[in-house]
């Protein structure tokens, strides 16, 4: 198992000055519970070590964060614990990727209102989520609509293996770990196929010929990735005065063809979409800060904070110092 070295790559980043930690590394994180699958969480752990090893030149470090409910000692299904951090606590500017991992724990955790509005916190923070396993259960009771590209990547990888599954049926054919395609996905997405399959190569010798076309779903050219990429787009600059025009030209799809799909794929449409996003900001930001009404409005997006105002009250039926009020009286008991 290698978490730890992934861990100690980090910190000897930290002790070398001249090198700016925060622009360099992407921030890997995998909530885990108790019974976790400990060979899910150490071949991601895994496939990020090798890719920080092959990562030269201009190619970001990995900085790899496993996190729990409460944080401390996690117990694995095989009875080896390791260490967490708090997913409550201070997360600095979130995630490239968070990885929502499987087990016994996660189904229980899918009745956690406190972790699930922590999700739904953390999500505009989050550039894509992948849930494994029993994970996916605590996703699916997040709600959170704009989570539901990585149970989408997901979906279409177990179609690919499906279909080679058929396609070799007379051969004896081992499926893949999950876990090696979603943080497969991971490497391809941002550092292109060489360093994927490299790393493939590392981690499963001789499995690429069958791990390559799960990897290549054409997300970022489908209808499912440009929507994909409109939704990020919307979450990065929810607090600028974006229209939902903009948002069709990022996907580059017709007024027309954006809404419907936006709409099939999200659940929302985009106007109520980018809504969520800058109410679900103006939630952190009540609860967390002492700052202005008026200046909460348009950190997150809204002119004014009468607007602001008019918006909790339609949506949550408080008022925004209502809400804040609510939300530190809980946090104090």
């Amino acid at each position: 198992m290698h978490i730890d070295r992934v861990i100690c790559r980090q910190a000897a980043l930290r002790t070398r000055p001249h090198l700016k930690l925060a622009t360099m590394a992407k921030r890997i994180g995998i909530l885990v519970f108790e019974g976790f699958p400990l060979g899910d969480v150490s071949l991601l752990a895994d496939v990020f070590r090798i890719a920080n090893d092959a990562g030269v030149g201009p190619l970001p470090v990995y900085s790899l964060a496993v996190l729990s409910e409460d944080g401390g000692s996690v117990a694995s299904g095989c009875g080896l614990r390791i260490w967490t951090d708090s997913v409550h606590g201070p997360l600095r500017n979130g995630f490239d990727t968070l990885f929502i991992a499987g087990g016994p724990g996660a189904e229980e955790a899918r009745e956690n209102e406190r972790l699930l509005a922590r999700l739904q916190a953390l999500a505009p923070k989050v550039r894509i989520i992948r849930a494994l396993g029993e994970g996916r259960t605590v996703l699916a009771a997040a709600d959170v609509s704009f989570l539901r590209s990585g149970l989408i990547a997901a979906a279409s990888a177990q179609r690919l293996r499906r279909a080679l599954e058929a396609h070799h049926a007379c051969a004896s054919v081992v499926t893949p770990p999950e876990a090696l395609i979603a943080a497969l996905k991971v490497l391809k997405r941002n550092h292109g196929v060489a360093l994927a399959q490299r790393v493939s190569d590392d981690t499963m010798p001789g499995a690429w010929e069958r791990l390559g076309p799960m990897l290549d779903d054409g997300e970022s050219d489908s209808p499912n990735g440009k929507i994909s990429s409109a939704a990020h787009w919307l979450r990065e600059n929810y607090h600028q005065p974006i229209s939902v025009a903009d948002a069709a030209r990022v996907a580059q799809m017709s007024m027309r063809n954006f809404l419907r799909h936006f709409k099939t794929q999200t659940g929302l449409t985009p106007s109520e979409y980018l809504l969520r996003a800058r109410l679900d900001a103006s939630c952190l930001l009540l609860a967390q800060t002492n700052l202005p009404i008026d200046e909460i409005a348009q950190r997150c997006g809204v002119p004014r904070g009468e607007r602001l105002a008019r918006i909790f009250r339609r949506r949550l039926s408080i008022s925004p110092s209502g809400y804040r009020a609510v939300n530190r009286r809980a946090s104090n008991e």
